[in-house]
Formats: structure tokens, C-alpha cells, sequence
């Protein structure tokens, strides 16, 4: 239990005394909670560093393959017939596209209705119409006392079974309204049919015919005749389902929608109309440039870092480990590639570190990167410049291509488990746990040797105060002595 000293017996402030005393004591924890402070920041700018190399890593890895330079874009010569885009894998070529005729979606359609005449349902009697899609069947009561309340409801019931057809409803000329029911996917194998599937599978909508006369009062379906003169109940089509039909240099094809994904490998082909357009693929020279800045911007970014990180007054002033990683990633820029390409140094396809500077002091070990040099020196020896970037030495590391040599290397300093960074972090990791440890059974002698000094001092002032007792007694004693001898 803790005591209050006030020093009422001693006439001394012992709790600014113990204090004092304990701020001398807990020196070397404060000594110990700096250095954990230290080292945690140290650490923070390691998991820094280690990420950015990471980055730095996988824009390397970006470019170390030669289908990384076979990144290619796509252009019509109608935007208006197609619109098109090019994924990595599409094959460089002209194609010639005569959109023939669009897919469309069916619509079927009522009779047209004033909206506040009287449907004539009879109170007494049920009207239902079947409808099957999506594997399900649903039943559809018909109900409302003018025609707007029947097709409302009609409209809300269907689109709530979700049965693969959407319906709306559409205000013809004033007063009278007409239901439409559309398809939700194009084609001729999403349409709506009269009768019953035969195959659970089946992608179609279809009205029940048992109810017949029921969907020839609302419309849904009118007589046709046939070519050989007899008659046929069909739906009332407004709009027939149809698929696509698009001839690609000559060759036919049909397809469900009005998009083709991959019928030319890579591209998707969006179809906006009918007539003829053009579609080039070609290699897209700014694209590869973007991921060149990618790997010039990460280098940047990890060089800038350690440079601030072991600058004079940093945490990690001088730090070995860090001065040896920006050397070599230096090293790793500059160093010749080996093989047969046309270029074997980056400043060829405008990348250099500190173009131009000549003072020590203005250096920053940053690359500079000059984009239209690099689209000239692409456009002129594509197969050079992937040589430079993917080429990869069987005899020896140090000729590989720069995108190759610097994966490889990275990889040694960022991997899990081993690399020189993540070793690093894990020290620190140790390291601080330690101390952690330390602090905690410090603390704990801290609080045992305040409540020592606190029992101490209240001791005294119990020894204080019992002979400040006494003196008062004695003092009492020979007063009453003295006057006893006077008298």
C-alpha cells in the first residue's frame, strides 16, 4: 500500500525528495526507451526501403520478358461503325470488319389501351397467364379495374420474377398505353416463344398457351397467315431477337451480342452500327514507355530514399548496409549487357543517371529518362532495346539483360526468409524486443524501490513525530519539577 508523505513530523517536502531520487533512478530506463525509440525509427525507414525495393522489383519484372515489349493498341478507321481495344497478347495486323447487321433483343408488345377503360374482369373469376424462364414457372394474376391498373400491375408482377424479360410501360399518344416486354439478352436464343420448353436448359421465355385467348385480348398474340394459307398464333414482335453478323476479312461470323471478345486474339471489337471499318494493331510504343517510367520512377524513389536515410544527422548516417545497396544499384544501371543485341548500355535509349551533372555536389544518383530518344531507338530496333532489358546470360549474371539483373539482385535483398533487408528487419525485430524485455523488469524494480523509499520516509517521520512526542512529555515533566521546587 502506498503512503502519502507530506513530512508533517520533518518539516521536509519527501515527495518531491523521493521524486528527485527516483528520477535519478530511472536513468537507465529512459537510456533504454530512447534507444528503443531509435532503433523502432531505424527499423521504419528498413520496411521503408524494403518496400520500395519491392516496387522497384516488380517494375524490373515487368520488362524482363520479351512479351513485355509486345504491348500493342488498336484504332478504327470508323468510330462510329466499332469501337475496339487491344489486351497484351494481340497480334499486330490489319482486319477488315463489315458489320452486316447488329444483334438485337426481342420485344413483344400488347394491344394499345385507353388507360381509364374497363378491362372487364369479372370479380368472381381468376385470370392468370403462365410464363416460364430461367428454369422456373411463374403464374401471373391479372387484376385492376381500368387498364392503366391492370398493365401496372402486370408490369411490376413480371419484373419482379426475374424470369429473363423486362417489362415497361409506354404511353403511346395521350391516354392510352401500351406493355412491352423485352428480352434481357440479345440474340435468337434469349427470345420469347409461345408454348412450353421442352429443356429445362432452355434460354427462351415462353407464354404458356393454355391461356390463349387470355394473351390474344391483351395482344401478346395476333394471327398470322401462313405461306399456305392457313393461320398461326405468334407473338406480336415489334422488335425480332437477332445475333450479330459481321464478316472479318471475308469470313463470316455470328455472334449473341454486339461485342466480340477474342474472335481476334486480344482485342474486343464493340459493334455501334452497320457498314465497314478498319481495325489496326500495332505496337504500342508509348505503352512500353509508361513501364520504363514505371522502373525509372521506383529507382528514383529507393535512391532518393536511402540517400536521405544516411545523410549527416540521419538515423542511419553512414549505415554500410545501405550505402553498399545504393552502390549497387548503381552498378546494376551502368554495367554493360552482354549477347548480340545492338545496345549494350542504357544512355543509348535515353536513360542515364545524373545526365549533364559535373559537380559532385549537385549529384542525386537519379536517372533521367528521355522518353522521345526511347520511342526513336524502339522504333528503329525494337529487337536492341528488348535485348538490352531481357537478355539472359547462361555463363555469367553480370551480362544479363538490365531488367534480368536487377529482378535477380532485388530478390536477394527483399525476399521473405533470408534477404539482406528482411534480415535486417528481423534483427531489429530481436533486437527491440530485448529491450522491451528489459524495460519491463527495470519498471518493475522502479516501482519496488519507490515504494521502498516511500515506507522509508514514512518511517522516519513516524520516528520523528514519536519523539517530538516524548520531548513534549519531558518538556511537561520538568516544568511541573521546577515549579515543585520553587514552591
Amino acid at each position: 500500500m502506498s503512503v502519502s508523505i507530506t513530512g508533517l513530523s520533518s518539516g521536509l517536502d519527501t515527495a518531491q525528495i523521493i521524486e528527485l531520487m527516483m528520477k535519478i533512478e530511472r536513468l537507465p530506463y529512459e537510456n533504454l526507451e530512447a534507444r528503443k525509440q531509435e532503433l523502432t525509427r531505424e527499423q521504419n525507414t528498413i520496411r521503408t526501403i524494403n518496400t520500395k525495393l519491392v516496387t522497384l522489383r516488380n517494375a524490373a519484372a515487368d520488362l524482363m520478358y520479351t512479351s513485355s515489349f509486345g504491348v500493342t493498341s488498336a484504332k478504327t478507321s470508323d468510330s462510329t461503325v466499332l469501337s475496339v481495344s487491344a489486351a497484351e497478347g494481340a497480334e499486330t495486323g490489319t482486319y477488315q470488319i463489315r458489320v452486316q447487321h447488329l444483334a438485337q433483343k426481342h420485344v413483344v408488345a400488347s394491344a394499345e389501351f385507353k388507360k381509364d377503360d374497363s378491362p372487364g374482369l369479372d370479380s368472381g373469376q381468376t385470370y392468370v397467364i403462365k410464363l416460364y424462364g430461367k428454369g422456373k414457372e411463374e403464374e401471373i394474376e391479372l387484376r385492376g379495374d381500368t387498364y392503366e391498373e391492370l398493365l401496372r400491375n402486370l408490369r411490376d408482377d413480371i419484373n419482379s420474377k426475374d424470369l429473363g424479360i423486362r417489362a415497361a410501360l409506354v404511353e403511346t399518344k395521350p391516354g392510352y398505353l401500351t406493355l412491352t416486354l423485352t428480352a434481357d439478352k440479345y440474340g435468337t436464343e434469349a427470345d420469347m416463344r409461345l408454348g412450353q420448353p421442352a429443356n429445362p436448359n432452355d434460354q427462351h421465355v415462353y407464354f404458356d398457351d393454355s391461356a390463349l385467348p387470355l394473351l390474344q385480348s391483351l395482344g401478346f398474340v395476333k394471327t398470322e397467315e401462313t405461306d399456305e394459307g392457313g393461320e398461326n398464333q405468334v407473338l406480336n414482335t415489334v422488335q425480332p431477337g437477332q445475333n450479330a453478323l459481321v464478316k472479318v476479312n471475308g469470313l463470316n461470323i455470328e455472334v449473341t451480342g454486339n461485342t466480340l471478345a477474342n474472335v481476334l486474339p486480344g482485342l474486343t471489337i464493340t459493334l455501334l452500327k452497320t457498314g465497314d471499318a478498319q481495325v489496326t494493331v500495332e505496337t504500342d510504343a508509348d505503352k512500353i514507355a509508361d513501364k520504363i517510367q514505371k522502373f525509372v520512377d521506383a529507382y528514383n524513389d529507393v535512391v532518393s530514399t536511402i540517400r536521405t536515410s544516411t545523410a549527416k544527422g540521419a538515423d542511419l548516417q553512414g549505415n554500410s548496409m545501405l550505402l553498399s545497396l545504393s552502390n549497387r544499384l548503381s552498378s546494376l544501371f551502368n554495367d554493360s549487357v552482354g549477347g548480340s543485341g545492338g545496345f549494350r548500355f542504357l544512355f543509348e535509349i535515353g536513360l542515364e543517371i545524373d545526365k549533364g551533372v559535373t559537380s559532385g555536389s549537385n549529384m542525386t544518383g537519379t536517372i533521367s529518362f528521355d522518353r522521345a530518344k526511347f520511342k526513336e531507338a524502339f522504333a528503329a530496333n525494337p529487337d536492341a532495346v528488348m535485348h538490352l532489358f531481357t537478355y539472359d546470360d547462361p555463363d555469367s549474371s553480370n551480362s544479363d539483360g538490365v531488367a534480368v539483373r536487377f529482378y535477380t539482385e532485388l530478390f536477394n535483398w527483399t525476399r521473405t526468409g533470408g534477404g539482406y533487408l528482411t534480415s535486417m528487419l528481423t534483427g531489429y525485430d530481436s533486437t527491440i524486443a530485448d529491450i522491451t524485455e528489459q524495460m519491463e523488469r527495470l519498471d518493475l524494480r522502479l516501482q519496488n524501490r519507490q515504494r521502498q523509499l516511500e515506507a522509508q520516509f514514512a518511517a522516519m517521520e513516524t520516528a520523528l513525530s514519536t519523539l517530538r512526542a516524548q520531548q513534549t512529555w519531558l518538556a511537561a515533566q520538568i516544568s511541573t519539577l521546577t515549579l515543585s521546587t520553587q514552591n
